[in-house]
């Protein structure tokens, strides 16, 4: 499946033609830094062929590479809850460093966003963002989410608490 955008942006289904890109895209402190721990670090081949093998069960997906000019730039996807919590998905996006700066993660969060809104029957999309990661916020922000809480000394990284940036969109509430 490829969800095109404009500017030459596409979301593209996880494949065997990102394998040998995503490694050394990925294996970086500096994105790892902005993700939650569960984020390998380092990145190794063997994590990029679990993490493309991993989303190709999923229909419809819910997890994209997403591409630039044909390559890979980064990925997007989301989480969706559990019993009660259902009605809500959790974003997590990571743009590669040579990307960074080309309006490439905004465009990629409206795709993204719309999507989910017309594959799943969910009510809300929210992100969580460390509080020294201003330019996601933007990200955020731009794509249509708002501010929706400050979760106080909730989150630990290297050894240094932080308060994390809750954003969220509604169902309805964004043109949807």
């Amino acid at each position: 499946m490829i969800i095109a955008g404009e500017r030459a942006i596409s979301l593209v289904t996880w494949n065997e033609s990102h394998f040998h890109q995503l490694y050394p895209l990925a294996n970086n402190p500096k994105i790892a830094m902005n993700l939650k721990d569960s984020f390998p670090q380092p990145y190794t081949i063997h994590d990029a062929r679990y993490w493309i093998e991993h989303n190709q069960k999923f229909n419809p997906p819910q997890n994209f590479a997403i591409e630039f000019e044909g390559k890979l730039a980064g990925a997007i996807g989301s989480d969706r809850g559990s019993d009660e919590l259902r009605t809500n998905m959790e974003l997590g996006f990571w743009i590669g460093e040579p990307y960074w700066g080309k309006g490439i993660a905004c465009e990629a969060v409206k795709l993204y966003t719309k999507f989910i809104f017309e594959k799943f029957d969910i009510q809300r999309i929210f992100a969580q963002v460390y509080d020294f990661n201003g330019q996601s916020m933007n990200v955020l922000e731009k794509a249509g989410y708002i501010p929706e809480a400050i979760l106080k000394r909730a989150f630990i990284k290297n050894g240094v608490i932080g308060d994390i940036f809750q954003y969220v969109i509604v169902r309805g509430e964004d043109g949807n």
